[in-house]
């Protein structure tokens, strides 16, 4: 698909209609708008559709712009959210924005409700009490935070040295981040988005960033969630953003890289360009016997996010492949079956004549020695590529 086309796509699965075209006062600057948001920035990353418009969400309560907030909450139900989880999203925003701004994005949230004859107020998300708030909102901050803050604002003068923290505990963590609907790795990723979209915050983000990552998110969902966030709070926040943890997100990459090639003992060997237009991303090879033995072994290493085409291991008597999974995490899928999540010491044997792809995960590097059996005609025919979109919908 080109551009124009992932636009309209994506237009239609977000908010059942078709992108404007030349209508209106402003049609030009329309185009560019959507064509980028929506036939760019939604299908670079990791992050499906619910994840991005929850990130939309956030960015949008944030700059208080509510008519595109309202929108986008139309978006979130389409794509699935529950009205509970879009709810907690604008819910949380209210300690690093404000409560005044925070009702306000609730009031605009609940039009769209009740709009889509959904019943108010929505079932309550408390989860604590007067007084368990402390104890339970420590237990969520210490494992991400330790005492940073307690221990950075001693400074301040008598009474206010124990509340501030003591507030921050209660309120952000006892209040909220233990209310149903959202999970500790989603409250975190959101919070990292809405720290980028105010600015002036480049301290906050950068802690917090650790956090997401201490929270079970990847260094790649975390930029994904930024950028997707760009066209929403301008490409200088984003820019900020990313200087101010460079280090966190490149040292979190390099340690999953280091371990996974520690774990694979067979070597990833180099690029397989021979077969790269029959990858989504970039592969490697590294032959362990030769190409005309029978059978071939050969080590194939996917980066994050690569597979291979659908394709058939043809063959009239015998053939076929078998995969033993070496290091990293992937899939595997048959064709009009669920995909199988696949790790190092899986075994899969793919018959003659299925259509199948395998590869990696969104954010793990796999490897996989690809022995190929011996059959009668035996070919290997190579088909469509697996697309982003049901890429995408695997976890």
């Amino acid at each position: 698909m080109d551009r124009t086309e992932r636009t309209r796509e994506k237009f239609r699965q977000l908010f059942g209609g078709e992108p404007t075209q030349n209508e209106g006062t402003d049609a030009g600057f329309m185009r560019i708008l959507q064509r980028f948001i929506f036939g760019d920035v939604c299908y670079v990353g990791s992050l499906d559709n619910a994840a991005r418009e929850l990130v939309t969400v956030t960015v949008l309560t944030v700059n208080q712009t509510l008519p595109q907030l309202k929108a986008h909450v139309g978006a979130c139900l389409n794509v699935g959210l529950a009205p509970l989880t879009v709810r907690e999203a604008v819910y949380q925003c209210a300690p690093f924005i404000g409560f005044p701004k925070t009702l306000n994005a609730i009031s605009a949230m609940n039009e769209v409700f009740s709009e889509r004859g959904i019943s108010l107020p929505l079932e309550e998300a408390e989860r604590v009490s007067e007084e368990n708030r402390y104890e339970q909102g420590l237990a969520l901050q210490f494992p991400l935070y330790g005492e940073e803050i307690a221990e950075r604002y001693q400074w301040l003068p008598a009474g206010f040295d124990e509340s501030v923290p003591k507030w921050l505990t209660e309120l952000c963590f006892g209040d909220f981040a233990t209310r149903k609907g959202l999970d500790a790795k989603m409250r975190e990723l959101l919070i990292v988005v809405m720290l980028a979209a105010l600015g002036s915050a480049e301290v906050q983000v950068r802690s917090h960033v650790a956090g997401a990552l201490k929270a079970g998110n990847t260094a790649a969902e975390i930029v994904c969630a930024l950028v997707h966030a760009m066209p929403y709070m301008g490409m200088p926040r984003l820019f900020n953003a990313l200087s101010a943890a460079r280090d966190i997100l490149e040292g979190e990459k390099t340690m999953k890289t280091e371990e996974f090639e520690r774990q694979n003992s067979f070597g990833k060997g180099a690029e397989n360009t021979a077969y790269a237009q029959y990858f989504v991303g970039k592969s490697y090879l590294n032959p362990l016997t030769s190409p005309q033995s029978k059978p071939f072994f050969a080590n194939v290493t996917f980066e994050p996010a690569c597979r291979n085409n659908w394709h058939i291991h043809r063959a009239d008597k015998g053939g076929g492949q078998v995969l033993l999974c070496v290091a990293g995490e992937g899939w595997y899928q048959e064709y009009g079956k669920s995909a199988r999540s696949l790790k190092a010491g899986d075994v899969v044997e793919i018959p003659a004549n299925v259509k199948h792809w395998h590869g990696a995960k969104k954010d793990c590097w796999f490897s996989h020695i690809a022995v190929e059996l011996p059959g009668e005609n035996a070919s290997n025919e190579w088909l469509e590529p697996v697309s982003d979109e049901e890429y995408n919908k695997l976890s």
